[in-house]
């Protein structure tokens, strides 16, 4: 059975007492040697004794000290944290030397223990369907004498955990590559990268999900900084993992939306655009981060295709942004800039109570495998489960969002060299790899991440930019831009040069009036363009040569010369004085013109004022037919 935990309206702990009196005079047998003295052999006197004896200060204590120190801090953990119930998943996680309480039966209860009881094993019980536990006023009591357990302390190391050497070793092959993600310097790149792509109409979605199409996905992947997580080409939209994050983060940061009327392209919103003009900087990543952590676009378990049932009627999931609120909570507990390997990050999530809980009720509906019979994730057993289920949910949680926004860089393999082990699970042999995140190795959370999570007051880079870096264009005084340097041009700076731009040849572009306009009508102004100038080829804008100085000149006179004033109906007709009569006439000559479009006379009607032109024309007995 999977092991599930206590949800909040649970019932009470039975007391000490009911908890007795649930048990057979031969499990209270079992327990016999730790009383004092002679043990009765009826069932009334057996239960007196225990309860003179566990509420006994003296005898509570006695057996207290005959805990080991691992058992002592058990107690302490379940008392005081558990509220008295205990949670095998905490305490494997934190305790794993300490094996868990004894009960007079072993094997579902067809086979009675043969090991004698110990201290220990009497302070706890197990009832069907709430588990095992300590009674609730034995719990009180324990409270008082344990001191309340330490918080689980999550250790950090200096270096990505990318040593498999010993990985090699056991499967006596060379050890797997393993590589080191590089989000954080690249995603404001990629950010504008993505909202390039959907500014320019390129961005294709499914009309019913909003994910983005195959096309659209390798298109962004050949504009982002460091590309995708493989260098494999994509068979499958699903295949990608970065590029596909970046226009969902979109969505949710509220930058794009589905336009047209099939809904299956995306376009920018006025935020969107604003961004796309502007340069994106940590207060935006901020923004995506929140946004995602709120949104219904998509949850991550169905990214881990080897899950099944997922969209079962049986199926109960949580909501998403539940379980993000939980691992936000659990990053933030991450030393900023130490390294922390993942199985050490599940075990702080699962000692800490902070697991996200992905299916609600006692009973899972998902499976591995081709049986939902077989090989349902019911029977796995509550550890398999937390790893495959919980577990890969995390991983490509991780991955796709927080290491694609720079939260963390990421230590990782490919799936199928993943040195994790999943066990025993039915369902598992037909399976290559769970996800294509199990590779995940461990990851470190980033200047930005600690920004972005209110861990740090101010985002100061990782890597600040070099001061002395040679030039990446060169502007000429026949208004061509010429790429100097080919290892600082990015995806980016070619594609705002081919929006102010001609490519001439290789390499290089030449100024177009045409195409700056253009850009300037979608919102970018002359001012970021000789900004972008400036920093590119390392000028100073009055140093520009007086060429380029007199073309940006002569562009700021030119979008000043004319200036939209409103929009007008037209109103046209068959006879120019009716036209002439209504517009002289005392409801309508302060609100409409008379005026002459070629050789045909109209009225002008403000598009403010249409509304009250419109009300006065029906009380004139006209209503403008459609033209």
């Amino acid at each position: 059975m999977v092991a599930r935990a206590p949800t909040p309206d649970a019932p009470a702990l039975p007391k000490l007492a009911e908890s007795l009196w649930g048990l057979t005079v031969e499990d209270l047998k079992w327990y016999a040697p730790l009383l004092p003295g002679r043990a009765p052999t009826r069932k009334a006197e057996l239960v007196d004794a225990f309860v003179r004896l566990l509420t006994d200060p003296a005898g509570l204590a006695r057996l207290y000290g005959a805990l080991t120190p691992g058992q002592q801090r058990v107690v302490a953990e379940v008392a005081h944290r558990g509220e008295g119930l205990y949670d095998p998943e905490v305490v494997a996680a934190k305790y794993p030397d300490v094996a868990p309480p004894a009960s007079p039966h072993q094997y579902y209860g067809y086979r009675r223990s043969e090991r004698q009881p110990t201290a220990f094993d009497l302070l706890f019980t197990s009832l069907y369907g709430v588990g095992t536990f300590i009674p609730a006023d034995l719990a009180a009591a324990l409270r008082a004498l344990a001191p309340p357990p330490p918080p689980f302390e999550l250790r950090g190391r200096p270096d990505p955990p990318t040593d498999l050497s010993a990985v090699a070793a056991a499967w006596r092959s060379a050890p797997p590559e393993a590589l080191v993600s590089e989000t954080e310097r690249a995603v404001f790149h990629d950010l504008t990268a993505a909202l390039s792509l959907i500014q320019e109409g390129k961005a294709g979605v499914s009309a019913t999900t909003r994910l983005p199409t195959l096309a659209t996905l390798r298109q962004l992947r050949g504009r982002l900084l460091t590309g995708d997580s493989f260098p494999e080409e994509y068979d499958r939209a699903e295949d990608a993992i970065r590029p596909f994050a970046l226009l969902l983060l979109a969505q949710a940061a509220k930058w794009a939306a589905p336009e047209g009327a099939a809904r299956n392209r995306l376009g920018l919103t006025k935020a969107g655009r604003a961004l796309l003009n502007g340069t994106p900087g940590p207060d935006d990543v901020r923004r995506a981060w929140e946004g995602w952590l709120k949104s219904d676009l998509l949850d991550e378990l169905s990214r881990v295709r080897a899950i099944k049932g997922q969209g079962a009627k049986a199926a109960r999931l949580t909501k998403p942004a539940e379980r993000r609120e939980r691992l936000a909570a659990a990053l933030r507990a991450c030393p900023p800039g130490r390294w922390v390997e993942t199985d050490e990050f599940f075990r702080y999530l699962r000692a800490e109570r902070l697991s996200p809980t992905v299916e609600r009720g006692p009973y899972s509906a998902l499976y591995i495998g081709s049986s939902a019979d077989y090989s349902s994730l019911q029977y796995a057993g509550a550890s398999a489960y937390w790893d495959i289920v919980i577990g890969s949910y995390l991983r490509a949680t991780l991955w796709e969002y927080a290491a694609t926004l720079g939260l963390v860089e990421i230590a990782y393999t490919r799936p199928e060299e993943s040195p994790h082990d999943f066990g025993e699970v039915y369902g598992l042999d037909n399976e290559p790899y769970v996800s294509r995140y199990d590779g995940l190795l461990g990851f470190r959370l980033t200047p930005l991440g600690a920004y972005v999570l209110g861990l740090a007051p101010a985002y100061q880079p990782s890597e600040p930019p070099a001061a002395d870096a040679q030039p990446a264009l060169t502007l000429l005084s026949n208004l061509d831009l010429v790429v100097t340097d080919t290892h600082r041009f990015t995806p980016n700076d070619r594609a705002f040069l081919e929006r102010i731009g001609a490519p001439q040849s290789e390499g290089v572009y030449r100024l177009s009036r045409e195409r700056i306009l253009e850009t300037v009508e979608n919102g970018l102004g002359l001012a970021q363009i000789r900004q972008f100038l400036a920093a590119r080829t390392g000028q100073a804008e009055e140093s520009f040569p007086n060429t380029v100085q007199t073309f940006f000149a002569d562009l700021g006179k030119r979008l000043g010369a004319l200036r939209e004033a409103g929009r007008v109906l037209v109103l046209t007709g068959d006879d120019p004085l009716l036209l002439t009569e209504l517009a002289h006439s005392p409801a309508l000559r302060n609100t409409v013109r008379l005026a002459t479009a070629g050789a045909e006379t109209v009225l002008l009607v403000p598009e403010a004022q249409e509304a009250q032109v419109r009300r006065q024309l029906k009380k004139l007995g006209y209503a403008p037919a459609k033209g």
